[in-house]
């Protein structure tokens, strides 16, 4: 929806977002490359809570040595491990963004 359109239905709008709890509705700008988005306070909290507990997640030291045996050399297994955090970085990444559209 653009803009203007928008600014003209803005209670309808409104209303339409509190009633359907999660719901977003992209406004676009044409002076702006981005898309605004708009939801309830709740919803945003929500998405905001979410993110912070898999950034918590994700943060923690995991340390391989000593809780299983391999073949692998350390250098071998820490290159592995290296390179799965990399890719599933690039997953998040992804599912960010496929949250903003």
């Amino acid at each position: 929806m653009s803009i203007s359109e928008a600014r003209a239905r803005l209670p309808e709008l409104a209303h339409r977002i509190a009633a359907s709890p999660g719901r977003v509705e992209y406004i676009a700008h044409r002076d702006l490359d981005e898309d605004i988005a708009m939801t309830t306070r709740s919803h945003l909290r929500f998405l905001e809570d979410s993110l912070r507990e898999l950034r918590r997640r994700s943060a923690g030291e995991f340390r391989l040595a000593g809780s299983m045996s391999t073949g692998l050399s350390d250098a071998q297994v820490e290159a592995g491990l290296a390179a799965m955090k990399t890719e599933a970085a690039g997953t998040a990444d992804a599912k960010r963004k496929g949250l903003a559209t």
